[in-house]
């Protein structure tokens, strides 16, 4: 249940942006690509290039067709709080909870992130997704970039000045 469902709906619902979503399908792409190499290598000594060619070209269109079905994370702001589903596990919190806007690293990179100043953890899909997310500290942090990636301008930023307008200066 979103957070703030008892008190009405949910004033803003957003999903990364077409261009976050065909940046991360790009460096996915690649990454599929090289690791097909190895094997593709081995095929052209075995068999021939044209068999190499087509496992490379197979193995990457299925590995990408699994990433684009994969679940798309979703950022929920209310005037209770916010609520990031980040598809394999779910932060929730309040406003008075986020402690500022800064910088964060993130596997795909540096990204600005509305910081918690306390853990927002409320499911995760598997113990062990539990484990990785705290220790690696994004309990604490909410990605900005992903989703509106002109911050501070966007219906974002107009929620945070609405909220904490002590958090953009």
């Amino acid at each position: 249940m979103p957070i703030g469902a008892s008190q009405g709906a949910v004033s803003l619902v957003l999903t990364p942006s077409t261009r976050s979503q065909r940046d991360r399908l790009q460096r996915l792409g690649l990454l599929f690509l090289l690791a097909a190499l190895p094997v593709a290598a081995v095929l052209v000594i075995i068999i021939n290039w044209w068999v190499a060619v087509l496992y490379t070209v197979v193995q990457t269109s299925v590995l990408l067709f699994g990433v684009r079905q994969q679940r798309t994370s979703v950022l929920r702001v209310d005037d209770a709080g916010i609520q990031y589903e980040a598809g394999t596990f779910v932060l929730r919190t309040t406003w008075a909870d986020v402690s500022k806007v800064g910088e964060a690293t993130l596997p795909s990179g540096p990204t600005q992130a509305l910081v918690l100043s306390r853990s927002g953890l409320r499911w995760t899909h598997t113990p062990q997704v539990r484990n990785q997310v705290t220790t690696r500290g994004w309990d604490r942090i909410i990605p900005i970039d992903e989703f509106e990636p002109n911050w501070p301008d966007g219906p974002l930023a107009k929620a945070v000045r609405a909220h904490r307008p002590d958090l953009l200066g």
